[in-house]
């Protein structure tokens, strides 16, 4: 939440979002809920309900939250709010990447740049993901390296750490997986210190991606085992199944290798 909406919200919604902060960051979730509900009873702006679908898909009810965001959807549309409609096409691109929907996630975040006067380090790396879900890897490399360019003092650190992260995976990929061990590692102690379990699951499994690059192949079994254990704790139920398959093929893969000595 910025400080502009925290100044065009009345004190009484400020307090439910501020209690419901409070509670995700304990993993209270029914209490957090119940406090964005009483928010979004009371806001007649997109604020709350944003709020309440960004929480929601941070723990995976991606129903639940393009329900919110939709509802954020018509009331900015009704005001003319752009900036609120920017940050809500770009949420909702953020959930169906999620979901592998590549199409309708391109589709969003474009709505997204169209409703703001700049593209920040955030819509940049959101067309970077994109591009990298349809095979443009080298575009996907160049996209979130460019938003370390527009960094100035009012740019948002935390998004620059994040295109940081990002590059830091697309080159790895691409290029030397080295290259990117080093920004991976800065942005889990960050997610750490926040008690970002979910995007401290997901800075651990692109770790285990580069470390299995550079064919660090216990190190990747251990890291997505890490990874799972954070996503559980984190309710990223989603993620957490996702990263058991992974650990799936490793450990098929490792059983293979201890069956062919040639393949160690």
């Amino acid at each position: 939440m910025s400080t502009r909406d925290a100044e065009e919200l009345s004190p009484e919604i400020l307090a439910e979002l501020r209690r419901a902060e409070t509670f995700s960051r304990g993993r209270a979730w029914m209490e957090a809920d119940l406090c964005y509900s009483r928010a979004t009873e009371l806001d007649t702006s997109p604020t709350s309900r944003i709020a309440f679908g960004t929480s929601l898909a941070n723990r995976e009810r991606y129903h639940d939250a393009i329900c919110q965001l939709t509802g954020a959807l018509e009331v900015a549309s009704q005001t003319g709010n752009r900036e609120a409609l920017g940050v809500v096409y770009h949420n909702l691109a953020a959930i169906y990447r999620e979901l592998e929907d590549a199409d309708l996630a391109r589709r969003f975040q474009q709505r997204a740049i169209q409703q703001l006067e700049d593209c920040g380090p955030s819509e940049l790396l959101g067309l970077a993901n994109d591009a990298w879900l349809n095979g443009g890897a080298e575009l996907a490399a160049c996209l979130s390296s460019s938003c370390t360019d527009l960094e100035d003092e009012s740019t948002d650190k935390s998004e620059l750490l994040e295109a940081q992260a990002a590059t830091a995976v697309f080159s790895g990929m691409t290029d030397d997986p080295r290259m990117g061990i080093r920004s991976l590692i800065h942005a889990y102690r960050r997610h750490f210190a926040l008690n970002e379990l979910k995007l401290m699951g997901i800075d651990l499994l692109n770790l285990s991606a580069l470390l299995s690059e550079m064919g660090w192949y216990q190190a990747e079994i251990r890291l997505v085992r890490q990874a799972i254990r954070h996503f559980e704790d984190g309710a990223a139920l989603v993620s957490a199944a996702r990263a058991r398959k992974i650990l799936a093929r490793l450990l098929r893969v490792q059983s293979l290798r201890d069956f062919d000595p040639s393949m160690n």
